[in-house]
């Protein structure tokens, strides 16, 4: 298994919203480090916090969101997200 899949382009309109729900889930300040992954068959995106200590937030386009921590591949976090896996709605508004 891989931790993360080859660097993706630029994020397309949609992903950029997506990435900005994302950012949000994971509390981050603006500017902060992220790589960005679109999911294959417009499922999402994977927002992935850079630097130590971070997570990834797998945001579909209704923008619910799984988190998984970093220490979880992103294969099995995918697999996690497409099968219908999210972090509670409160996980979230206790962070904004």
């Amino acid at each position: 298994m891989r931790d993360l899949p080859p660097p993706p382009s630029p994020p397309r309109a949609g992903a950029a919203r997506l990435t900005e729900a994302g950012k949000a889930f994971l509390g981050l300040a603006p500017g902060a480090g992220v790589n960005v992954v679109e999911l294959p068959d417009g499922a999402g995106a994977c927002v992935v916090q850079t630097g130590r200590g971070g997570g990834k937030a797998y945001v579909a386009p209704d923008r619910t969101v799984l988190f998984v921590p970093s220490g979880m591949d992103f294969d099995t976090g995918l697999a996690a997200f497409l099968g219908g896996a999210r972090t509670p709605a409160r996980g979230f508004e206790d962070r904004t």
